[in-house]
This record gives structure tokens, C-alpha cells and sequence, in this order.
């Protein structure tokens, strides 16, 4: 098993823990009074370098990265800074994230916010969705091909842009 698989087995390990507090349903709930999100494309289509920060307190091929005490604190520096969308990892047991540090995010900036963690199921997206995230990152080699056209396809119908990340 690579390190995506292994990745991927604690990532739904964790799913199954919230989604047995939190029900789908009650995610579906959480979402229907939400706002639209926020435009992403034409923030990128302006015309010079455009930039997404990131939230990132560790990685697995790097260990610990940042301390991170506080990141909606960074969040708010990094647009303050002129970034135009904010990342935060939200995958807990390799890069340290949560979705708590998607909700304070989500409170401390107006740029569009990115749940970079890896989907593989609907769940995510809805509790990315009901954390105030405005694009969710799809990762092509944790998805085969039906899934990846599922999970865009129920992205884009939660409002969310997806971001398909592609390594060939």
C-alpha cells in the first residue's frame, strides 16, 4: 500500500467516527441555510499573478511544518496580503488540519476558501459545503473515474468549485 492509500484508509477511519456523531442529514440540514458561496474563477482571471495560501501545519513527506496556534489569524494575513483564495488542510492524522480550522477560516476572511483534505465520499463535500468552504480539492489518484465525475458533479451542485488535482 502507498502513502495515498494509507492516507485514504485513516481518512475514512475518521469519516466513519463523524459521520456516526453527525449524520448525512443533519450536514444537509446545516447547509440548507447557508449562503451562496463565493465566486471563485473570476478572482483567478484577473489579470496578473494570482495566489493561494495555504494553512498547512504538517505533511508526510515533510513532518511538521508551522506551528499553527491560530489560523484564522494566518488566514486573515494571508488576505490582507492580496491572496485570493485561502487553502486550509483539514485531514487530521498527516497534516495536523481540521474542519474547526475550515469553520475560523471561513469566519476571519472574505476570499473564497479551499477544504483541501482527500474526498472520496459525498459526506465531505457536504461538510465542506456546511463549513463555509467555496471550492473542495478532488484528488484523481484516491478516485476512479466514476467517483471523480460523481463527486464533481455533486460539488458543483452544492456550489462548490472543484479543484481536480492531476499529477500526469
Amino acid at each position: 500500500m502507498g502513502v495515498l492509500d494509507d492516507i485514504v484508509v485513516g481518512v475514512r477511519e475518521d469519516l466513519a467516527r463523524r459521520e456516526a456523531v453527525r449524520p448525512l442529514v443533519d450536514v444537509q440540514r446545516a447547509v440548507a441555510g447557508l449562503p451562496p458561496t463565493r465566486p471563485v474563477l473570476p478572482r483567478f482571471r484577473t489579470p496578473g499573478l494570482s495566489v493561494i495560501a495555504e494553512v498547512k501545519r504538517s505533511s508526510p513527506s515533510k513532518g511538521a511544518l508551522a506551528d499553527i496556534p491560530d489560523p484564522a489569524a494566518l488566514a486573515a494575513s494571508y488576505a490582507a496580503g492580496g491572496a485570493d483564495a485561502v487553502s486550509v488542510l483539514t485531514e487530521r492524522r498527516r497534516f495536523g488540519g481540521s474542519l474547526d480550522d475550515l469553520v475560523s477560516v471561513r469566519a476571519a476572511v472574505d476570499v473564497p476558501v479551499l477544504r483541501k483534505d482527500f474526498i472520496v465520499t459525498d459526506y465531505q463535500l457536504w461538510e465542506a459545503r456546511a463549513a463555509g468552504a467555496d471550492l473542495a480539492l478532488l484528488i484523481v489518484a484516491s478516485l476512479d473515474d466514476a467517483q471523480l465525475h460523481h463527486l464533481h458533479a455533486l460539488a458543483l451542485d452544492l456550489g462548490l468549485t472543484p479543484l481536480v488535482e492531476v499529477h500526469t
